[in-house]
């Protein structure tokens, strides 16, 4: 057993000792109902495909039913030239989405409106809105993967990444992952992200950007042959804010007694009104025939 795993045993122990022989005082906790708010999720990339905005209502801490569905807003995209009205999914209520011809373009900044809502049933509608700069394309000159073994049972995979950082101020990325077209960061805990600091205008050679380790579902393992395809995405400050909060909150928290999660970053406007994330971001692909050393 590691050393970590002791210290975590420990910690409990000593926890439990203080709970039992501590002093006992009721706590009176104020659980009443604060005001709906408008839950927005939106992305829009260079490709070429439905892009997605969904739109919910924010619901107590103890609420037990499905998150509320927002149908029936005026969902519009617009890069100061074009502007594009999205339509809603009928068999997916509050889903809304772009023409599948759709595509961002780097450099542009692209504005989120959402219209004909009345989050707080007060009878008048309203307006909400956010704005992403759809990122510079950083591309992959190309990548190798190291199988390290951990120990004599264990097995992960480092990805080494061989490409020129654009420069022009801070770049923020997601690093992600696909074996044989199916996606394996296939949740937003499991998302690499970094940012060029140290490395501005500077050139990325074998730099280790993902970390992939053996698991017991053999699908998110490699094997020789397996096509494997590593994603880019250059992304804005505040959409790298908005995920550094979440992954940050999805895991237990160092000390064992820390302090209850806060809301991720928001870009939604009127931000006292509604919380979420717009973002806009480029996506590089490469891909390669994995093959162990």
């Amino acid at each position: 057993m590691k050393l970590y795993n002791y210290l975590i045993i420990f910690l409990l122990i000593a926890s439990s000792f203080l709970l039992l022989f501590s002093c006992k005082e009721p706590i009176d906790l104020d659980s009443n109902s604060t005001y709906t708010k408008l839950m927005v999720e939106g992305y829009l990339s260079t490709d070429t495909t439905y892009h997605m905005v969904r739109l919910s209502k924010s619901s107590d801490a103890y609420h037990l039913q499905t998150t509320a569905a927002v149908s029936n807003a005026k969902v519009t995209i617009t890069d100061g030239t074009t502007t594009d009205t999205l339509f809603e999914d009928i068999s997916h209520p509050g889903f809304y989405f772009t023409q599948p011809t759709y595509y961002g373009m780097p450099g542009r900044t692209y504005t989120l409106n959402v219209k004909n809502v009345d989050i707080n049933n007060d009878n008048v509608m309203e307006e909400y809105w956010a704005k992403s700069l759809l990122k510079d394309e950083n591309p992959i000159d190309s990548f190798n993967i190291f199988n390290y073994k951990e120990d004599s049972h264990t097995n992960s995979w480092i990805f080494n990444l061989y490409a020129q950082d654009i420069g022009k101020g801070r770049n923020c990325y997601i690093l992600k992952v696909k074996k044989n077209n199916k996606m394996l960061t296939d949740s937003t805990f499991k998302y690499s992200i970094a940012d060029n600091t140290g490395f501005e205008g500077k050139y990325y050679t074998g730099f280790p950007v993902y970390w992939l380790r053996e698991s017991a579902d053999t699908t998110y393992n490699l094997y020789n042959g397996d096509t494997v395809t590593l994603e880019m995405y250059g992304i804005t400050d505040e959409y790298y804010q908005f995920l550094w909060d979440f992954i940050f909150d999805y895991y237990p928290k160092i000390p064992l007694f820390s302090g209850p999660s806060a809301d991720a970053y928001s870009n939604i406007e009127p931000s006292e009104k509604a919380l979420g994330v717009f973002a806009a971001y480029s996506i590089q692909r490469k891909s390669i025939v994995y093959k162990p050393n």
